[in-house]
């Protein structure tokens, strides 16, 4: 859910200009997560000072008074109960980046629970969108209730939980995921199984978590691998006014088995405890614009999948196209996904130099859409 790395009514987004004019009533506070922790790994894992540069050029083109304020799980409360006060005469608004589990010591959706006890109007996901896309379980239960595309699953409590011939009723290959998990972590391309024995084995070595870190929350789950083309999408809105931004797809490096062509956790974040990186050190994908008639089929199926699990705010949609038969299978809907024009950071900087879009665009329409789903304006 934070970011990825790994690169050295529908409404359809235009090339629009965000007017300069300062929004001069407002004092925006940018509430982000900071992990405790002296693993260098995890630190890595949440770095922000790149977004902050963003977040400074962003604010000072749209003429807006802001705070850069990092929040642990520990003082998240104490700070959200003082922003009103601090605000002074002007209107506060939280552009909320909380995307913690709790489980493991960063804040996410107790944050917002205090942002709604408070009354103030923030950002991105609410009680429900976080909680149903936490867990990649509610969020397919969601999509098969709603008939949205997804591959075949079950889900996995422990080693213990498995039973006979899994891997032959959802159709080997199967992938093993991490039902609560971001940034890839717990996945690896050994999480690729063909056989039942192969997978207990990995879902054994999940178990013992990741430097610390608890894997098993909620459980794994289990599911049919999609071999193919790969996408994603970039959805910003809540009811029926939604916009999806142009699709992109990452084209993996050419040297890896179809098996391999997906994001894994040491690649991923370049780690490399366990993997390899591309021969030359080549990048692991790169992006591409999709075609018109494609892109309106990408487009249908994510704000399908983006109203399946009450999507507001905004979200990132991972899909998957099967190589056999060119069916579309949405994967996962990533609330409170990582925000970056930098596509090094994370494919939705992609999408924004596809869709000709500006950092400071997205983010004001968030903004907007925080005070429109609450019939609010400023």
């Amino acid at each position: 859910m934070i970011a990825e790395t790994g690169k050295k009514g529908l409404k359809r987004s235009a090339k629009q200009k965000v007017s300069a004019e300062p929004i001069r009533k407002l004092k925006v506070w940018v509430l982000i997560p900071h992990l405790e922790t002296s693993d260098p790994n995890l630190e890595y894992y949440y770095d922000f000072s790149q977004s902050l540069e963003e977040y400074k050029r962003a604010f000072s083109f749209l003429g807006v008074d802001w705070v850069w304020q990092p929040v642990t799980i520990n003082n998240f409360a104490e700070i959200i109960q003082g922003i009103r006060k601090r605000s002074g005469r002007k209107v506060p608004v939280v552009l909320n980046l909380c995307d913690g589990d709790e489980i493991n010591g960063t804040p996410g959706v107790s944050v917002i629970g205090e942002l709604e006890k408070n009354r103030l109007i923030y950002t991105g996901a609410s009680d429900y969108f976080y909680r149903v896309t936490t867990s990649k379980i509610p969020m397919k239960e969601a999509f098969d209730n709603a008939g949205v595309p997804s591959p075949p699953w079950k889900m996995i409590r422990s080693a213990g939980d498995l039973h006979t011939g899994l891997c032959q009723q959802l159709g080997a290959p199967v992938i093993i995921k991490p039902a609560v998990s971001g940034g890839s972590m717990g996945v690896s391309v050994k999480n690729v199984v063909y056989t039942d024995a192969e997978l207990e084995d990995r879902v054994r070595e999940i178990e013992a978590g990741y430097r610390g870190w608890n894997l098993l929350a909620d459980g794994l789950i289990a599911e049919s691998f999609v071999r193919g083309r790969e996408f994603t999408t970039f959805v910003i809105g809540s009811g029926d006014s939604v916009r999806c931004y142009p699709a992109v797809e990452r084209i993996f490096h050419e040297s890896l088995p179809d098996e391999e062509k997906f994001l894994s956790f040491d690649r991923l974040w370049e780690i490399y405890e366990e993997e390899k990186p591309m021969p030359g050190n080549a990048n692991f994908y790169e992006y591409q614009s999709v075609n018109r008639e494609l892109d309106n089929k990408l487009s249908e199926v994510s704000v399908a999948a983006y109203r399946a699990v009450g999507g507001v705010g905004y979200g990132r949609l991972d899909i998957r196209m099967d190589s056999n038969n060119g069916k579309l299978f949405v994967l996962e809907v990533n609330a409170q996904c990582g925000l970056s024009e930098d596509e090094n950071y994370t494919s939705i900087g992609a999408i924004l130099r596809f869709a000709g879009v500006s950092f400071a665009e997205v983010v004001k329409l968030i903004i907007d859409d925080a005070f429109a789903r609450r019939g609010l304006a400023y």
